[in-house]
């Protein structure tokens, strides 16, 4: 693996039919105390009630950003339910912030190689982005930079991400794309959810049968300007490039009173890639014996570096 990750792998046995499945669509999002800032993320959640039993699975990975802002993020390697949802690489990212005069919060869900429903929908990358703005006198949200890539329904391939709530009839239900949920008095308080994809099923009765979300962002702030001295940061995250050239990123960077400079960086760009050709835990502690060697490579880069820790540790662990 070229980073730390969790694999999340959940089977549902023998799961032909899906009965008696009931979830939320929509949540509703009580805004905090004035200034303050909020921000969640997932890749992959759904509810479903097998042989009367209820099986919740979800959402995964799933961040939730502190009110007084920072960065959160996550990843897992992978999900499958059998019949519902599988997908390779799920991410997720929150950050925001406080200011004297404003506050903001951006959310990112990103979900690769999707097959909801063997196959009646499927994606190459599915993203998500909510970002939420507000400055005493005007708060925004949008969802820019969402993006669907390869996406294809029942074999049909949709090569451009839709607008907003999009839906589109399946058998049985439908496949709300970009779907985008907005909340606030646009003056000092605006929230944004976004669903990339929302399947949902239901029977002959009208009741659902299969409610499948991948990757959802939401953000939100709440702020009423009051000025205050304090030293400055940044937090942001966003996207980098179009179609399948494309980054995304979450920082949180700044002094905050006598600690001095800190700085939080996730970065992710599909065109490089970086290998661990090296790593010995030759005792303990590991400074001084411990060894890696890594190298990174990508369109006009070639970096590598190697030799023992001057600080830190690796740690072994066999089964």
């Amino acid at each position: 693996m070229n980073q730390r990750m969790r694999q999340y792998v959940v089977s549902l046995a023998a799961m032909g039919l899906l009965v008696g499945v009931t979830m939320e669509s929509a949540r509703a999002w009580n805004f905090a105390p004035a200034n303050s800032v909020s921000g969640e993320a997932f890749g992959v959640s759904a509810k479903a009630s097998v042989s009367g039993a209820e099986v919740t699975v979800g959402p995964t990975p799933h961040v939730v950003l502190c009110p007084d802002g920072g960065m959160v993020s996550d990843r897992v390697a992978r999900i499958a339910v059998p019949n519902v949802a599988t997908s390779s690489t799920l991410e997720v990212v929150t950050t925001g912030s406080i200011g004297p005069n404003k506050a903001s919060a951006q959310s990112s869900a990103k979900v690769e190689g999707v097959n909801l429903l063997n196959g009646v929908v499927r994606a190459e990358a599915v993203v998500a982005m909510s970002t939420s703005t507000a400055d005493g006198s005007t708060a925004t949200s949008t969802g820019e930079g969402s993006t669907l890539i390869g996406l294809r329904i029942n074999g049909t391939p949709l090569d451009v991400t839709p607008p907003p709530n999009t839906t589109i009839p399946i058998p049985g239900g439908a496949v709300i794309l970009n779907e985008q949920i907005f909340e606030g008095d646009g003056v000092h308080t605006r929230a944004l959810t976004v669903n990339m994809i929302h399947v949902v099923l239901q029977d002959p009765l009208g009741a659902i049968t299969a409610d499948i979300i991948v990757s959802s962002a939401h953000s939100d702030v709440n702020f009423v300007p009051a000025p205050k001295a304090g030293n400055a940061f940044m937090t942001g995250g966003g996207k980098l490039g179009t179609d399948r050239d494309f980054a995304t990123f979450g920082l949180n960077a700044g002094s905050r009173g006598s600690g001095g400079l800190h700085g939080h960086l996730q970065y992710t760009d599909h065109g490089y890639s970086f290998t661990v050709n090296k790593a010995c835990d030759n005792g303990e502690p590991g400074v001084g014996v411990d060894f890696l060697d890594i190298s990174v490579s990508g369109p006009g880069v070639s970096y590598s570096r190697h030799g023992t820790l001057t600080g830190g540790n690796l740690q072994l662990h066999p089964e």
